[in-house]
């Protein structure tokens, strides 16, 4: 990956709907070498996808938290059978295997805390392999990107 391809992809996780014509003019390149370069990056997994930022809270989305979950046992089928049932839910934006005090920090986004205490209590905690919930409400984000530090 060279400069070029650095300026390119800071370029598009910025402005992800940019056309190939207003690539180009960006990077001062024509437009056939700015595809072929997005189609490698795509092709290698560098652009993984492309996507639309939706505001949570003006689709009813108001409460979202943070879990760190500690299981019973730390055998391999417990940490597998974990990390398979948390993907089915969509209440799930993220989930992160960690090493420290918890085994998982699992990110979460519903309606409301009545919404919220279902989800752990109906979904969460019926996990067989579930020892400890702590839950971390969000009051305010303060920095929220997807846009990596990306230097030439």
């Amino acid at each position: 990956m060279d400069a070029i391809d650095k300026q390119l992809i800071n370029v598009l996780q910025k402005e992800g709907k940019l056309t190939m014509k207003e690539l180009s003019s960006r990077l001062e390149l024509s437009i056939t070498p700015v595809y072929e370069r997005v189609r490698r990056l795509e092709r290698n997994e560098v652009i993984t996808g492309y996507h639309a930022e939706v505001d949570a809270t003006k689709i009813g989305l108001g409460l979202e938290a943070f879990c760190s979950v500690t299981l019973d046992s730390h055998k391999i089928e417990y940490l597998l059978e974990f990390e398979e049932e948390i993907q089915k839910f969509d209440e799930v934006l993220e989930c992160y295997h960690m090493a420290g005090s918890y085994d998982f920090l699992v990110k979460i986004i519903v309606t409301d805390m009545d919404a919220y205490g279902e989800f752990i209590n109906k979904k969460l905690a019926s996990m067989k392999s579930i020892g400890l919930v702590n839950s971390h409400m969000v009051l305010k984000k303060i920095k929220r990107t997807n846009v990596l530090p990306i230097t030439s």
